[in-house]
């Protein structure tokens, strides 16, 4: 090991000039090793592709190509969802709210729709100029679908509209009433006639046939086994009656009239009806 030692210096006070002592200062602490110098531990970091982009080391230009690409895709249909989320909840406000002005329903009456129901509102706000927007183009190619309607719905034979309170402030907050029809049965308007079904256990086959058949499966079953149970039909006696439309009601048996008059008027907003009632295709 090699002591590094040095004489002491004193300053002039008179002249301002350093000067030695002629002594020497004793050995100091400090050594330095004749050994050659140890490198420092390495340390290695798997740097990710975006470290080594922005430090210059790597350019992986098709992967970077693709990255890009698919940020500004997503740049541009953050926007695109927000305006349609938008057009999309105003335009089904707007439907709703014909629906009920057609039928005289209240404000606190909520509608859900299915199948053909869904083309019959999209054709009642058609009548009273409410147009349908269109998904923007960016948002087509992501898979996402027009409002409303499909092209499925506007060919079914058979729909679905369900009347219910959702205000939690309405006393009748929880009622609601499912009406599930036929538009092929092919039933003027004004032959159709409100049928209650009281009994359904021991009924004829009008009532079976409306408690089990094609119809009532539309038709939710978590309204109970107190529900009433309608039906529509052409007047006819049993079994021979055609059924237009089967309808369930928990607590709104007033508003069936109301679902009469909505099937009736079905034949009047969908294509390929017969006369004004419900029709073939």
């Amino acid at each position: 090991m090699a002591k590094i030692v040095g004489s002491q210096t004193l300053l002039d006070a008179t002249t301002g000039m350093v000067k030695s002592t002629g002594t020497f200062a004793r050995p100091s602490s400090l050594t330095v090793s004749q050994d050659p110098p140890r490198p420092p531990p390495t340390v290695i970091v798997d740097l990710s592709d975006a470290a080594r982009r922005t430090m210059g080391r790597e350019q992986p230009t098709a992967l970077s190509a693709e990255r890009d690409q698919e940020i500004r895709r997503t740049g541009a249909a953050i926007p695109a969802m927000t305006d349609w989320a938008n057009a999309t909840s105003d335009y089904m406000g707007k439907a709703a709210n014909a629906f009920r002005a057609a039928f005289g329903l209240s404000d606190s009456v909520s509608i859900t729709t299915g199948g053909a129901g869904t083309a019959m509102m999209d054709a009642i706000a058609a009548s009273k100029g409410i147009a349908k927007p269109k998904p923007p183009s960016i948002l087509v190619e992501a898979g996402e679908s027009e409002v409303g309607a499909t092209a499925e719905d506007r060919k079914a034979g058979t729909g679905l509209i369900g009347l219910s309170i959702t205000d939690r402030q309405d006393s009748r907050f929880g009622q609601k009433l499912d009406i599930a029809f036929n538009r092929g049965t092919g039933i003027a308007s004004d032959a159709m006639a409100l049928v209650r079904l009281d009994d359904r256990q021991g009924a004829g086959a009008l009532a079976r046939s409306a408690g089990v058949g094609s119809l009532a499966k539309l038709l939710s079953s978590d309204s109970g086994d107190d529900a009433s149970l309608f039906a529509v039909t052409d007047g006819g006696s049993e079994p021979k009656a055609k059924v237009a439309a089967a309808i369930r009601s928990a607590g709104m048996d007033d508003a069936a009239t109301s679902a009469l008059a909505i099937i009736k008027a079905v034949g009047r907003y969908l294509p390929g009806s017969a006369g004004d009632g419900t029709g073939s295709q």
